[in-house]
């Protein structure tokens, strides 16, 4: 009962009729030209950039130290002179950064890679305009907020539910705690009797439901998938779209709500989130600004995200506002295994050993010092072929390097994979990077 009520305000909250203006505002910021839309942006960034300095202690000392005269911030060919601001800053003058009283905000809250919570604030405007905003994106990819049905594997149930039906939001919430071959034929009838049009998740819940319906030989079919909060790594988009008979939208976002890219609707990129934010691509990071939360701002937030750019859009400004200018998301910070010699070898860079593997369910690097690492196989079968092994061993060495790292591969079962309190799974966990000493 605590769920339901719980889930149906929400819902009542972010309702059709409250964020009515805001869907309006970002549907016609969908019709716009690039250039249109920058030019849009840059008045309300000027806007915000004011607010902040006027009324943000933080801002306002911030700007005083580093010598900026805002008045002459005339655009946004002027952001990069500001100061970046980075995780530590909001760790420690976050009420600080505020720009109203703070008792109209309502905080929210991120453990981050590294464990220790990150707190931000946010108004009801900006909440109305993110949930506005990903109302407008999911229409385009044929999901009705509100009226359609949604099944929903997000981990908002604990577990003592598997499911739970929301009549107010047309939401059917299934539980990310149950995901075991016993109670797949449960999944599937609660998921056969609300018929839903679409079904979001975190990649990992999704890929884990899709292995036991196949493994059963069940079948489910489910035309829209939304997936965000975790790397879409291509292996798991395959099972995915083939087990639910499904087309995937993958999406990114930060629970700071700096940054929101959309997979475009003919899978070729991504796309920002029309009117969301500025955003600088940056070699080893991503420089943000959010154009949503002018309560809470948060301007030129240093992200560890690396965005690969598609080739030759840098600079057109003729390109329409949702054209993908975004090739891929390189992954999220601190995934990574590093060998004897101190090189870093992001997760993405790992997912190879997957591609002659057929007979692992899950891989999973564990990392306690440089150079060492578990390698954890969940398989199919219950076993791990010897030539898979073998095969996996030829690989590290072809890209890695046996003499930079030494690797000990495990057969493990599902239930001792390792995944983060809100029920993540990571391709890395980096013991090394959660130690008090490596934190950043």
């Amino acid at each position: 009962m605590g769920h339901l009520l719980k889930e149906s305000l929400k819902y009542y909250l972010r309702s059709r009729l409250l964020i009515r203006s805001f869907v309006k505002e970002i549907d016609a910021l969908y019709g716009m030209k690039h250039s249109e839309l920058r030019s849009r942006n840059e008045q309300r960034f000027l806007t915000i950039l004011h607010l902040a300095y006027n009324k943000s202690p933080f801002y306002h000392r911030l700007y005083n130290q580093a010598q900026i005269d805002i008045n002459k911030i005339k655009g946004l060919e002027d952001i990069s002179i500001l100061p970046i601001v980075t995780k530590e800053m909001v760790k420690q003058y976050g009420l600080e950064m505020t720009t109203c009283p703070h008792w109209k905000l309502i905080r929210n809250h991120t453990s981050g890679t590294t464990g220790s919570q990150l707190n931000v604030w946010e108004d009801w405007e900006s909440i109305w305009r993110e949930q506005a905003s990903l109302v407008c994106y999911r229409k385009r990819c044929g999901f009705r907020y509100g009226k359609d049905v949604l099944a929903s594997l997000r981990g908002t149930l604990d577990k003592n539910s598997l499911s739970l039906w929301v009549g107010a939001s047309q939401t059917l919430f299934l539980s990310s705690y149950h995901l075991r071959p016993e109670t797949t034929r449960e999944y599937v009838k609660a998921i056969q009797d609300k018929s839903p049009k679409a079904i979001e998740g975190f990649p990992s819940s999704l890929y884990a439901l899709a292995c036991n319906i196949e493994e059963l030989g069940l079948h489910v079919e489910i035309p829209i998938c939304f997936t965000s909060s975790e790397n879409m790594l291509e292996w798991m988009r395959k099972k995915i779209e083939k087990v639910f008979h499904t087309e995937l939208f993958d999406h990114y976002g930060l629970t700071e709500r700096t940054i929101q890219l959309f997979e475009s609707p003919d899978h070729t990129g991504y796309f920002e989130s029309p009117g969301y934010s500025i955003n600088e691509y940056l070699d080893d990071c991503t420089i943000t600004t959010s154009l949503i939360n002018k309560s809470f701002p948060l301007i030129r937030y240093r992200v560890s995200d690396v965005m690969e750019l598609r080739d030759n859009m840098k600079e057109s400004q003729d390109l329409q506002a949702i054209t993908p200018t975004i090739k891929a998301v390189k992954g999220r910070a601190m995934l990574f295994i590093s060998g004897k010699d101190g090189t870093l070898y992001s997760d993405s860079a790992l997912t190879f050993i997957l591609k002659d593997c057929e007979s692992a369910k899950y891989t999973q690097f564990i990392q306690h010092e440089d150079g060492h690492v578990d390698m954890n196989i969940v398989t199919f079968g219950g076993k791990f072929p010897q030539k898979d092994r073998q095969r996996v061993m030829e690989l590290l060495e072809q890209t890695i390097g046996l003499d930079n790292i030494d690797i000990r591969i495990n057969e493990i079962t599902e239930k001792e994979l390792i995944y983060t309190s809100r029920g993540k799974f990571s391709l890395v966990v980096n013991k090394k990077a959660l130690s008090p000493n490596n934190q950043q």
